[in-house]
């Protein structure tokens, strides 16, 4: 045998090393997929009912048809049915998909959730809610931090900087409200003027949300309301609609729906903060292809939120965002 067969057997055997080792660590390793059509995705969402959701869905929809691959979508019923969410999520896990995208609930109620697909080698991409409790391979949503400390600061400038003002949260464990919460509360320094005076928690429907929102009114007077989600704000404006305070309380919410923006041309409330859920699905499908397939993907994608008006609402780029499906 001379040096040149020596080499080539040498290098043969160290790849082959190599393989086992990388199997022996990761078992899925061999079964890798190499084309997207040969692809499964689990999608998880929070809620099969509310638009938002529902354009998620859509945007995921979009990516398996330009991607080819295979997906299935589970929801909860409510969005704050964490327990039915995650007994889904752990069903999911025993059809061995090649990745997840997962629109958690809750945070820590998720966690032996994360570990069991990391054990599996399942890779996760988180939407909407970041994850701190496990493993995932990207986070793609707003910074929901600093869309509080937007919030407050808008308010503010609503209320020329003097008020006492209440934050409006929908379900008291969601990941979003309290990261949106925590943004405001740390912002407050930067206005001596608005003081913060009332937290209120409502959960269920949208009637559920007025009425916590009108007892909160009755306690005491307020000059602002920051709601947190899109029940909470529709809530809220329904509530500030019944009793005519809507242009005497400034009310500043998340998200949007056809519900809201009727609201926020009859002045019922004076800002939207707003993402796009359907890129937010389309590039969950996409990063979850290139997380099955290999390659690499970014830790965090965050996506670009506005502050909607009945003013700047009818510019085009904003059309795009609040009615991504009819562009």
């Amino acid at each position: 045998m001379n040096r040149i067969q020596r080499i080539i057997i040498g290098a043969l055997l160290a790849v082959t090393a190599l393989v086992l080792l990388l199997s022996a660590f990761n078992p899925r390793f061999l079964e890798r997929k190499q084309k997207p059509s040969d692809i499964t995705i689990q999608v998880i969402l929070r809620s099969n009912e509310s638009e938002y959701w529902q354009n998620v869905a859509l945007g995921a929809q979009a990516a398996v048809k330009e991607f080819g691959i295979t997906m299935y979508i589970t929801a909860a019923y409510e969005e704050d049915d964490a327990e039915g969410q995650m007994q889904a999520a752990m069903k999911s896990l025993l059809t061995k998909p090649d990745a997840i995208v997962l629109g958690a609930s809750d945070d820590e109620a998720f966690a032996p959730f994360l570990k069991a697909a990391a054990d599996q080698h399942i890779p996760v991409i988180a939407i909407d809610s970041v994850l701190t409790s496990g493993k995932t391979k990207s986070y793609i949503g707003m910074d929901n931090y600093a869309a509080g400390q937007e919030a407050l600061d808008e308010l503010a400038k609503q209320l020329k900087g003097q008020g006492d003002i209440a934050i409006v949260a929908h379900a008291e464990g969601g990941i979003n409200g309290k990261l949106r919460e925590q943004g405001i509360v740390d912002a407050m320094v930067n206005h001596p003027g608005i003081n913060l005076v009332d937290r209120v928690f409502c959960s269920g429907d949208r009637d559920q949300c007025s009425e916590a929102v009108g007892q909160a009114l009755h306690k005491q007077p307020l000059d602002g309301i920051i709601s947190l989600n899109t029940k909470s704000s529709l809530g809220a404006a329904v509530e500030l609609k019944k009793k005519h305070a809507g242009e005497r309380v400034k009310l500043i919410g998340f998200d949007s729906s056809p519900e809201l923006l009727e609201m926020l041309q009859e002045n019922q409330l004076q800002k939207l903060i707003v993402q796009n859920p359907f890129s937010m699905g389309y590039l969950g499908i996409k990063y979850a292809v290139d997380a099955a397939l290999g390659h690499k993907v970014p830790p965090r994608v965050e996506m670009r939120s506005m502050l909607i008006d009945k003013q700047n609402m009818f510019w085009k780029d904003n059309q795009k965002l609040l009615f991504p499906v009819v562009q």
